[in-house]
Formats: structure tokens, C-alpha cells, sequence
């Protein structure tokens, strides 16, 4: 991914009318900053992966009264729709915690994995799929 070489928020081109709660460009305020799924995303064009975590759970989330910070979004997980973030009323720490072991990173795929994967997605994406994933763990 390509790292934004600006230092500050108030040299992006969306600034005076930009939103965001986390800002790619402001990486002071990523340590402190939270996120809710209904609040605005970063609308640069090039990025970090975890402004696209952002987007995925603000379309899947059922629940926009829980929060995200820069370390959830920015961990290489599965995003589902049941996907909740921490709860404001109660202590962070704890939760985060929690949910840091209910998300582990995604595991890389092997090479066979990927080739079994291409193969069948050429057939059809659907088909056996989930057999083919469990065989390769």
C-alpha cells in the first residue's frame, strides 16, 4: 500500500469541508481518534487498507452505536455482518481486549490454497468452495 507522505490533515484537498473522524493524513490523532460506522470515511483516492475496513463495516454493521479505533481497523480480519465494535458506556480496555481475540488476523493462503481457490473460481465461484477451504487447512 502506498504510504501518504503529507503530515497533516489540513493539506488534503477534501479539508474544508472533509468530516472524517480518522484521518489517513493526521497520524497523531489515529492513537486517539475513534470511529463510528455512520460517521464519514476518508474520501482520498490512494488510501490505507484499513480506510477500506472502515467502508466494509459501514455497509455490513447492524449496529452504528458501537465505536472503532485506528488498531481495530487497522487489523488484517474477517469483516462479517455481525461485526460490533466497542461499546462507549463501557471501559475500553477490556473490550478491546476481547475483541482483539475474537478477530485474529487472517492466516495467508499457501500456494496450493491460491491455485485450488483460482481453479474454482474459473469453474464456478460457488461451487464446493467451502470443501475446498476446509481441505486446505
Amino acid at each position: 500500500m502506498n504510504i501518504i507522505d503529507k503530515n497533516k490533515s489540513y493539506q488534503c484537498r477534501h479539508f474544508d469541508y472533509c468530516s472524517a473522524a480518522l484521518c489517513p493524513l493526521d497520524p497523531e490523532h489515529l492513537k486517539i481518534g475513534i470511529w463510528y460506522p455512520d460517521e464519514e470515511i476518508c474520501r482520498l483516492r490512494t488510501v490505507p487498507d484499513w480506510v477500506r475496513i472502515q467502508k466494509k463495516i459501514s455497509k455490513r454493521t447492524k449496529d452504528n452505536n458501537t465505536y472503532y479505533t485506528y488498531e481495530m481497523l487497522n487489523r488484517n480480519c474477517r469483516v462479517g455482518r455481525g461485526m460490533l465494535g466497542l461499546n462507549p458506556d463501557k471501559s475500553e480496555e477490556p473490550q478491546l481486549e476481547d475483541w482483539l481475540k475474537k478477530h485474529p488476523p487472517k492466516k495467508a493462503l499457501s500456494e496450493k490454497q491460491k491455485k485450488m481457490l483460482a481453479e474454482v473460481r474459473k469453474k464456478s465461484p460457488t461451487a464446493r468452495l467451502k470443501e475446498i477451504i476446509v481441505t486446505c487447512l
